[in-house]
């Protein structure tokens, strides 16, 4: 008899399903459900073949989620949980471990309509038979095919200076055009600047601590170690930040939701107020991550320093940012952000 937790409720494994116990996960009520509930009457109830030692595909999965619940954060967690309840279960729940072929896994792949999903799915499904090989439950590996590829539909599409003066002098609502100013004049990621609270700027030393995120309601650490960082205050930030001060001063984190005076968990929320500004000003739509990009470009595009936008970013490596902004880098070198100079800094 396998107990799992979930969200603090006590589970049991049924044919690789997580079955509640409809008891509260302590380690009292394990030791009750265990001594209360005969193991054959509990498995005949659920048509569970007792003399089958051999784990189910699901059951294996399982496990690997149970290892992962202890070493990923919160945001990765909820996208192996989805992959694994949208992916795995409904593909394999039908399939024993020993019938487990190559070719379930090719038409497997068929399922996926793009890489998003595929590379976190596969992780949960080859440490399963990762785990059945070691075991001996079987003595191969179906995984001898290679995952198709997928062409990305991402596009990269940067605002330019003349695009970004005119969304930030538009008549949207301040707080939210505060909150663009923030994203265009750092490169933060946009959960980066929603977990952003006063005392990580540093006013007097022109700096910002990034010291947490907030994703999918979730409040952690950055998204990777490199992503813990402390970039410069541009004068052009710190105007939007300042005026944002006056209007939320005395609150704890920088970008609110006006109505119920408390931070936003997701950055969906401020998705139609981003696309209604889009149509209003009859700009291309375009999303709002676009605003990092923007950043990136703008200052390569204008000689400053690839290892400055680099470390602004929170790259892990300079290379990273050659990669991906490459064909914004010019040879000639100015002063960092002279050419924001010239930008009104009585931005409306």
């Amino acid at each position: 008899m396998k107990f799992y937790n979930r969200n603090g409720m006590l589970y049991i494994s049924i044919s690789g399903k997580r079955v509640s116990t409809k008891l509260q996960d302590t380690p009292k009520n394990r030791v009750l459900f265990a001594n209360t509930v005969n193991e054959d009457e509990f498995f005949d109830k659920f048509n569970v073949n007792k003399k089958e030692n051999i784990p189910s595909i699901l059951e294996l999965c399982e496990e690997v989620l149970q290892e992962k619940e202890k070493i990923l954060k919160g945001t990765s967690l909820l996208a192996y949980n989805s992959c694994y309840t949208n992916k795995v279960i409904p593909f394999f729940k039908n399939i024993k471990l020993k019938q487990l072929k190559p070719k379930d896994i090719f038409d497997w792949y068929k399922t996926f309509s793009g890489s998003s999903s595929i590379k976190t799915s596969e992780a949960i499904l080859k440490e399963a038979i990762e785990k059945a090989l070691i075991a001996e439950y079987i003595q191969a590996s179906p995984f001898v095919i290679k995952k198709p590829k997928f062409l990305s539909t991402y596009e990269m599409k940067p605002f330019s200076l003349d695009e970004i003066m005119k969304i930030l002098n538009s008549k949207a609502e301040k707080s939210f055009l505060n909150f663009l100013g923030v994203l265009f004049f750092t490169g933060m990621r946009i959960g980066e600047a929603l977990g952003l609270q006063w005392q990580d700027i540093d006013f007097e030393n022109d700096e910002i601590s990034i010291n947490r995120t907030i994703t999918s309601g979730l409040i952690q650490s950055p998204k990777t170690p490199s992503s813990k960082r402390v970039i410069d205050l541009l004068p052009q930030a710190r105007l939007f930040l300042e005026k944002q001060k006056r209007i939320n001063g005395l609150c704890k984190y920088v970008i609110i939701n006006k109505k119920t005076k408390q931070h936003y968990n997701t950055s969906s929320t401020l998705r139609l107020t981003w696309k209604s500004l889009s149509k209003q000003l009859n700009m291309e739509y375009r999303n709002i991550y676009q605003t990092r990009h923007s950043f990136a470009s703008n200052m390569l595009n204008n000689g400053e320093e690839l290892l400055w936008v680099s470390s602004m970013l929170g790259h892990k490596t300079a290379d990273i940012t050659l990669k991906k902004y490459s064909k914004f880098i010019k040879d000639k070198r100015i002063r960092r952000a002279i050419f924001l100079d010239k930008m009104d800094l009585s931005i409306s």
